[in-house]
């Protein structure tokens, strides 16, 4: 008989690993002398060796109790099915590798400007949208046939092979900032409207529930916005500034943002995290300022004049400020938040025409306002906006439905129209032969004043923060903007904008 110290010696373990066995009973119990040690038999070595040896096989704890009780003839059966399980890994392991492998050859032949065949720009694509499919999963708690559907149409994700770099870039962005602990916006412009940003969490909006267009970013080269916490936000901006400037296709911007900051601060003063998504947007802490007029310290809102972006808006000057913006919202009643993302949206009173339309908006609340040439269909979807043509969206879908043409050629129609280059397009001429002169002219003319709906709609996420923070808590809110102010220089609203080649909070 052995000692506890001897015979764990000679089976090359530990006494701790020697009692673990025997608690789990991978070992029988020890048996005690007459001084009431513990003593083990030395025919117990073999059976520790063997427990080493199937160890090193990569079979847990929990197979080995089952297999020291095993016949050889059972024993064989488990190594044969290890065996089997082993040869599919490496199978898996080998077919993966080919795959990078080919990946690789057909990312180097991109880079350097090599043509690939249609084979393989095929399996390059495919192997992208796999992967914001299986995005999809992680963010969704199941794939549904609609999402599908809506990937299909966000293709300038994945539609050609020089998105793949920007798409890595996207990428590395979103991870940079989860590596540094750094708190970013919901993203800006055309980018919320993306189902791949949203699964990549570069964008917060989810873009199905409120029925976005993804297929406006086939147009042009994305040119993504994203606002990134003010204090320890540069390492951000500088990061996605060094991978802007190695794109070949698509551009990147970050900019710092003291509300995300204003934001954080209350939460720690509080000592906890508001939930801002435990309130409904039209609940009566969100609604409250704005059906009473009570507009200061609200986002989009609250316009300051010494903000460093209302330096290039080039605003009539009596609309500077917030006189005139709480003068329009108190003339009218304030309905939802869709109603108050809509103004939002209009306020842009740099010209005449725009305070018309403000006008027109305003007055629409109060007639029965409509299009009458239009479908009735469509007049059902312009009930939003009381029956005025707001977004590029609504132009789409007018396009769309009077043609039925894919929204990538309706968006090609909206944009010309915007870039007023219409008269000697062909699908321009194609589209007025399809519709009545009125619809053509009402196209040709929205087109130049409507807003996106992607960049409302994200930054109304900030609008909604905003009233909740002024109505439970005040106090608190307006302190950490005083704070924020007095330390920085900034004002509370300032925001990040890229303007006749000024950066602004791009420091």
């Amino acid at each position: 008989m052995l000692s506890v110290g001897a015979f764990a010696k000679q089976a090359q373990i530990s006494t701790r690993t020697l009692r673990y066995y025997e608690s789990i009973g991978l070992l029988p119990k020890a048996k005690r002398g007459e001084n009431n040690y513990r003593t083990y038999s030395k025919e117990l070595l073999a059976h520790v060796l063997r427990i080493r040896d199937l160890q090193s096989l990569g079979f847990s704890l929990d197979e080995i109790k089952e297999i020291v009780h095993f016949s050889n003839v059972e024993l064989k059966q488990s190594f044969e099915k290890r065996l089997e399980q082993l040869s599919l890994g490496l199978n898996l392991i080998e077919d993966q590798k080919q795959r990078l492998e080919k990946l690789l050859s057909i990312s180097t032949k991109i880079e350097i400007g090599e043509s690939i065949t249609d084979m393989e720009r095929a399996f390059y694509m495919q192997t992208i949208k796999n992967e914001i499919i299986g995005n999809l999963g992680n963010k969704y708690s199941n794939v549904t046939t609609d999402q599908l559907d809506y990937l299909d149409r966000d293709k300038w994700a994945y539609e050609k092979p020089e998105v793949e770099e920007f798409i890595s870039a996207v990428k590395k962005c979103v991870a940079f900032a989860k590596e540094q602990n750094l708190i970013l916006g919901p993203g800006r412009g055309s980018g919320p409207a993306s189902i791949s940003l949203f699964t990549m969490g570069f964008s917060k909006i989810d873009p199905m529930k409120y029925n976005l267009i993804p297929e406006r970013l086939l147009t042009q080269p994305p040119n993504l916005h994203i606002d990134v916490e003010f204090e320890r936000g540069q390492i951000f901006v500088d990061f996605c500034r060094d991978l802007n400037r190695k794109l070949k296709f698509g551009q990147i911007q970050a900019f710092k943002m003291p509300l995300l900051d204003i934001i954080k601060n209350v939460d720690v003063a509080l000592g906890k995290a508001v939930d801002y998504n435990a309130f409904d947007e039209n609940s009566e802490p969100v609604l409250r300022h704005f059906q009473s007029g009570e507009l200061d310290k609200l986002f989009n809102f609250d316009l300051s004049p010494n903000a460093l972006v209302m330096k290039y808006e080039n605003l009539i000057s009596e609309y500077v400020g917030m006189d005139k913006i709480t003068e329009y919202v108190r003339s009218q009643k304030i309905y939802d938040f869709r109603d108050i993302i809509n103004i939002t949206a209009l306020w842009r009173p740099w010209c005449l025409e725009i305070v018309d339309r403000l006008n027109l908006y305003k007055e629409a609340k109060n007639i029965i306002f409509k299009y009458d040439f239009l479908d009735s269909c469509l007049q059902k979807m312009l009930e939003p906006n009381f029956g005025i043509i707001i977004y590029h969206e609504d132009i789409l879908r007018i396009i769309q439905y009077y043609t039925n043409w894919n929204f990538d050629r309706c968006n090609r129609i909206r944009k010309i129209c915007y870039d007023e280059k219409q008269n000697e397009d062909l699908d321009w001429i194609e589209f007025k032969n399809l519709v009545s002169h009125q619809i053509s002219d009402l196209i040709q003319e929205e087109s130049r004043w409507a807003f996106c709906m992607p960049h409302a709609i994200a930054f109304a996420e900030f609008t909604k923060q905003t009233a909740i923070l002024k109505s439970l808590h005040k106090e608190i809110y307006y302190s950490e903007i005083e704070k924020f102010e007095k330390k920085h220089g900034y004002t509370w609203d300032d925001i990040g904008i890229k303007m006749k080649g000024v950066s602004l909070l791009q420091d």
